[in-house]
């Protein structure tokens, strides 16, 4: 079903249709003239969307720059150092 409407979505917008939306009223999938109904954006919302987004992008950013600054490996696994020997006795 979701698929149906962003497909009704395009086949609008590639007519020329750029007040298209989605009509959530309807049973089946359908495309309404969104200025028409009546019905705009808040900006403020789309801002304050945009805002979170790119902080939560940039978090990941840190976090990942953070994970990739540690070295790499584990514990020292207990054997012989670099310029050790065993002796077998």
């Amino acid at each position: 079903k979701a698929k149906d409407v962003v497909s009704l979505l395009y086949a609008a917008h590639a007519k020329g249709e750029i007040n298209a939306g989605v009509d959530i009223e309807q049973d089946k999938p359908a495309v309404i003239d969104a200025a028409k109904a009546g019905i705009f954006d808040n900006f403020s919302t789309k801002r304050w969307g945009l805002t979170f987004a790119t902080h939560a992008a940039c978090t990941v950013l840190r976090v990942d720059q953070i994970i990739m600054a540690k070295k790499a490996g584990g514990p020292n696994p207990g054997g012989p150092q670099k310029g050790e020997h065993l002796d077998m006795d």
